[in-house]
Parts: structure tokens; sequence; C-alpha cells
């Protein structure tokens, strides 16, 4: 990536256009030029999903809705709707998502995990988030 300062090609422009052809200006050995590529120039981000989720372990549609959800080993979640439109949504504990159920045309859902643990899901808002948490102890 070269970095170069153009007020001073402009400046050196005008001194070419303004002298006399009999003086020759040279090329200036002060231009700031950058040939090497750092760190900095660089950002690392997550762009795109495609395809179909990696190790599903979960599916629920909804059928009024039209919304496909499915949930992944990872405690990931895919929401699918109209062609183009989907959303990823996290389990923070990362735990396997074992099962899911749609609250018919209330905008909701909700995931059952293998920690023991059941998410309510708000699908109404922009942004799917978790209304309510419950964690069951094994006895």
């Amino acid at each position: 990536m070269k970095k170069f300062n153009i007020r001073k090609v402009l400046d050196g422009l005008k001194e070419v256009s303004s002298s006399t052809p009999s003086v020759q200006v040279g090329p200036q050995e002060n231009h700031l030029i950058q040939e090497t590529l750092q760190s900095d120039h660089f950002q690392l981000c997550k762009t795109v999903r495609h395809g179909f989720p990696y190790q599903p372990s979960s599916m629920a549609f909804d059928p009024v809705q039209k919304i496909l959800a499915i949930g992944t080993q990872s405690g990931a979640l895919r929401l699918f709707g109209r062609p183009g439109v989907e959303c990823y949504c996290q389990h923070e504990s990362g735990a396997a998502v074992i099962q899911l159920q749609f609250l018919i045309n209330e905008g909701a859902l909700v995931s059952a995990l293998a920690d023991d643990s059941v998410h309510l899901w708000n699908l109404r808002q922009k942004r799917p988030a978790i209304l309510h948490s419950l964690k069951f102890s094994k006895e």
C-alpha cells in the first residue's frame, strides 16, 4: 500500500508547468511512501454465515409466521424466515440445544439445553433476546 502526500505532488506539477523549458526538475525525494503492510492495516471480522448449520441437534417450525429454527451442538441457534432473511443467536453456556418449541404466533421460542436449562426467546424485536431462563438441578 503506497501512501503519498497529494499536496507535494500538486506543488511539483506547478513547478514543472511554471518553469522554463531549459530547467529540468528532478524527482522529489521527500515523498512519504510506505510499502510494507502492518497488522494495523487489517481487521479480522466474520462477515457471512452460509449453508446449513454445523452439527444440528434440534429443529422447530412456526407454520403461522413461517419461521424455521435450528439448534446446534455448540449452543447456536439459527432462525430462517423469508429467502435471504436469517438470524444467528448463541446461548451463553454453549451447551447443546436438545429441544426447540415455538409458541405459535406469539413471537417466542423455547429452547432446552443439555445443561438442564430452559430459555424463552423473544422474537418480536430486531435482535432476538432471552427473556427468561430456568436452570434445573439433577435430583
